[in-house]
């Protein structure tokens, strides 16, 4: 029930986001997302707990090499792709986006762990590039984006939108969980965390419901062949990446699954936050981390029986 909750949940949230569009369009107009946002990087910050990892050299070198691909190679691989594929702006924005944003919150983690991979590696990997992905992000989506098109970002501004929607709550949960004293937490926070993913997309998709219908068959083929090209290539490179570094099978497949992943929560936050007609940037960011979710879980339960 814990691997197909956020998929069932963010398929329930397109279907309710085209036929009862109402709840989502009045959470956007109330800044109700912003709260939401603010509310995953607080339960995220809850989660984070101190687990037993050996800070060393060769984890130093692991972060370096992680951080490289998922922060400042993807967004170029993002960017390439729409050119080959002669994506419409719109279409290039939201690629561009989903490749620049860091890691997944949860599904990195949980998608290791069916793998049998290191699940404490991998926390500390979608933890730190998160973090460090509120720093190189704005520079990153303003240098690409302007190599798209005629896009122009408030640099500025997008760095202390994700410093007050993603460090601060972060910190807040963190320190919340110290002062408690707390070891172990309830499984439970993850459902909550999902939760606010899905209503975001349930938002996304209720106020962006017309521009998604205006899309044709052959758009979404061209989407789904630009999400699947970026995804791949991050699978691969990440793999080669840590036949290089010599890791063991079961660190490789934290790095695997953690750097090659999406976060759709920040990506829609970001598409939030610009002020430019972003179209039909949101199925960009959906069908990416549809694909993700699926082909990632089949590649780890293959993994697991291997």
């Amino acid at each position: 029930m814990k691997h197909l909750f956020l998929p069932l949940g963010l398929i329930l949230a397109v279907t309710t986001g085209f036929f009862l569009p109402a709840g989502g369009i009045f959470l956007t107009d109330n800044n109700a997302l912003k709260i939401i946002l603010f509310s995953i990087f607080l339960v995220s910050g809850y989660q984070a707990g101190a687990k037993e990892l050996t800070i060393d050299r060769k984890l130093l070198t692991l972060f370096l090499v992680a951080s490289t691909i998922s922060l400042f190679l993807a967004p170029f691989l993002g960017l390439l792709v729409s050119k080959l594929l002669n994506f419409p702006l719109h279409l290039a924005m939201g690629l561009i986006i989903i490749s620049t944003v860091p890691p997944t919150i949860s599904s990195g983690v949980v998608i290791t762990e069916v793998s049998r991979g290191n699940t404490t590696l991998a926390l500390f990997l979608t933890i730190s590039l998160n973090l460090l992905g509120i720093f190189t992000m704005p520079f990153m989506l303003d240098f690409c984006l302007k190599a798209a098109g005629p896009i122009d970002i408030d640099q500025i501004a997008l760095f202390y939108t994700m410093l007050f929607f993603v460090l601060l709550p972060f910190i807040i949960g963190k320190t919340t969980r110290s002062m408690r004293n707390k070891i172990r937490v309830s499984s439970l926070w993850s459902y909550l965390n999902s939760s606010c993913v899905i209503l975001i997309v349930y938002a996304s998709i209720s106020t962006s419901k017309y521009a998604l219908l205006r899309l044709e068959p052959k758009d979404y083929m061209l989407i789904l062949a630009g999400v699947t090209s970026v995804h791949i290539l991050l699978l691969a490179i990440n793999t080669y990446a840590g036949k290089i570094l010599q890791l063991s099978p079961v660190d490789n497949k934290a790095m695997i699954f953690v750097t090659s992943q999406k976060t759709m929560a920040l990506a829609l936050a970001v598409l939030a936050n610009i002020q430019f007609d972003t179209g039909n940037a949101i199925i960009v960011c959906l069908m990416f981390h549809f694909f993700q979710l699926f082909f990632d879980s089949f590649l780890a339960s293959a993994m697991n029986r291997k």
